[in-house]
């Protein structure tokens, strides 16, 4: 049985239907919360995760509150500072191979207490805990299906994607499975306790999401913020892996 916050149809897979955000009076206090911890941001994330998929990423990690989280593409270090800021007591490991290239970031933010790697998530050999809460969160553009495989090979149980869009790109997200109807989805699937995908927080509605804004118009709280150079919607999206498939 896979929990699941939308309409999901896949051969052979029971669905429970779940509701994450009937409680719009804590949504809005969650909102005014982050908002403020937003405004407090190292730098303007141009080209990297914006106001909504922060909160996105922050709504979903505190709610499962991970003892040690593995960032799979960093980059300038927003998502960094924002797992720092909300989780100061966690583990945190930061890889990105893309950084091995000599580059000009500009401003950047890097955690005092990560330990960081220009290796892939793939050939890390993380040796975990199994008795703790481990949460990957993927921000790396790589295809989804080797990336759950190898979460599973870890012992790790709960799964961030960013970037899980429906518009073809050039790596393979779940939603593009769920879009072609891919015969990979039965045992994909069946790895799979939790998948809640995030909405957007305001209109419109991007093509192929199943969900519908929080908010019908930008909350008061965040009418200083730019529409264009803070909120863009990267389908945000928890799993939390079956532990019987755990290696």
């Amino acid at each position: 049985m896979v929990k699941t916050n939308f309409p999901l149809q896949i051969p052979g897979v029971d669905v429970e239907a779940v509701e994450l955000f009937s409680d719009r009076a804590t949504l809005s206090e969650q909102l005014e919360q982050f908002a403020n911890l937003y405004d407090q941001r190292p730098f303007d994330n141009t080209g990297g995760i914006r106001f909504d998929s922060a909160f996105a990423y922050c709504y979903f990690l505190k709610r499962i509150t991970p003892d040690v989280v593995i960032e799979s593409g960093f980059w300038r270090g927003f998502s960094t500072w924002l797992i720092d800021s909300i989780l100061p007591n966690a583990e945190l490991y930061c890889l990105d191979p893309v950084l091995m290239m000599p580059l000009n970031l500009s401003t950047c933010y890097r955690s005092p207490r990560a330990g960081y790697s220009t290796q892939d998530f793939s050939c890390a050999n993380f040796e975990l805990d199994p008795s703790v809460q481990t949460c990957a969160i993927f921000d790396d553009h790589q295809n989804v299906a080797p990336r759950i495989e190898q979460s599973l090979r870890y012992g790790i149980q709960h799964v961030l994607l960013d970037d899980n869009q429906y518009e073809d790109t050039y790596h393979t997200s779940i939603t593009h499975l769920l879009k072609r109807n891919d015969p990979i989805l039965p045992e994909l699937f069946s790895w799979i306790d939790e998948y809640y995908l995030f909405p957007a927080l305001i209109p419109p509605v991007m093509e192929g999401c199943p969900l519908e804004p929080l908010w019908d118009e930008m909350p008061t709280r965040l009418k200083h913020l730019d529409r264009e150079e803070h909120f863009a919607y990267s389908w945000v999206t928890y799993l939390r892996l079956k532990p019987e498939f755990i290696c």
